[in-house]
């Protein structure tokens, strides 16, 4: 059997077949560009992906944020519909290991044939999660699921009334996002989570799909093939308003709408779509950047309650 080692201190290697592939993702696991670089040359929606088993190893992790589950659960879809033999480690950490149940990762992945020793983990209700991982393929799931998510937040007293149709909002406009523009073939991912902190209370909204990314998707806009010429110049583009790949002026509100909410004050967004990230918080954004692959697209918004 052919190992290849995606972590820390990893050795070089060759581009051949493998039989396995082991990504071990850092102990405080953010996001993807928390891995190696060198998962961008194995993207699980390519054709010639060629990896007969992935192991995902999180027994290290002492802390994995939403961003990093929605990683954990497109990446093994998308392995899994290849047919590759997918097994995630879980964290050593109970807390950490009950966590990703609570949020309904292992439930998941389990359903698509991913193997997961979860016999550390107990079944504990976390109240802290106010939409476990769901999936939504077209807009009538993301309507349903948007207010579902809306009277749960009114039921549970979490947030400000004014913040609670904020949150459903942009989880929505996130979500239709994806399933009208991804073409992703495992449909698309939302996770919210409500978090306590000594430096405030938030909302953290989460949407991922594996579908073509942002760049491939405003490039089927002739009028935007060689303005989208790389994935974080994408990024810049889809954020302003009225820029989207269908070639509509009544298109393209959605992404620009969720950046300018999320340039207020107390807000931050982080959107990644293939080898690009773009970051907004407290009013000011960052470039877009090179960064290590998420095969699809994911955003990620920290709304305060």
């Amino acid at each position: 059997m052919r190992l290849l080692y995606l972590g820390r201190g990893c050795p070089s290697f060759s581009l051949v077949r493998y039989l396995l592939i082991r990504i071990e993702p850092p102990t405080n696991f953010s996001y993807a560009g928390d891995l190696s670089p060198r998962n961008a040359l194995h993207d699980p929606r390519q054709d010639n992906y060629g990896i007969s088993e992935l192991e995902v190893d999180l027994r290290e992790c002492k802390r994995i944020e939403p961003t990093a589950v929605l990683w954990v659960t497109v990446y093994l879809m998308l392995a899994r519909l290849k047919g590759t033999a997918c097994r995630v480690q879980v964290p050593e950490s109970v807390d950490v290991a009950t966590y990703l149940k609570s949020t309904g990762l292992y439930a998941v992945l389990e359903e698509a044939g991913v193997e997961i020793d979860d016999e550390t983990a107990p079944s504990q209700s976390n109240s802290e999660i106010v939409l476990p991982i769901v999936r939504f393929q077209d807009p009538v799931d993301v309507v349903t699921i948007a207010n579902d998510t809306l009277s749960r937040l009114v039921e549970t007293g979490l947030g400000s009334a004014s913040v609670r149709p904020l949150v459903s909002d942009v989880f929505s406009e996130s979500a239709l996002n994806a399933v009208q523009h991804a073409e992703s073939p495992i449909h698309a991912y939302g996770l919210i989570q409500f978090r306590e902190s000594s430096h405030g209370n938030s909302f953290l909204c989460v949407v991922s799909d594996g579908g073509i990314g942002i760049r491939r998707s405003l490039q089927r806009n002739p009028m935007l093939i060689s303005l989208a010429s790389d994935d974080p110049t994408a990024l810049e583009l889809a954020s302003q308003e009225r820029i989207t790949g269908v070639p509509n002026r009544t298109r393209g509100l959605g992404l620009s709408w969720i950046s300018e909410e999320m340039r207020k004050p107390g807000r931050q967004m982080m959107l990644h779509s293939g080898l690009g990230k773009l970051r907004i918080s407290d009013g000011t954004s960052e470039p877009a950047r090179h960064t290590t692959l998420f095969p699809g697209t994911l955003l990620f918004a920290s709304i305060p309650t």
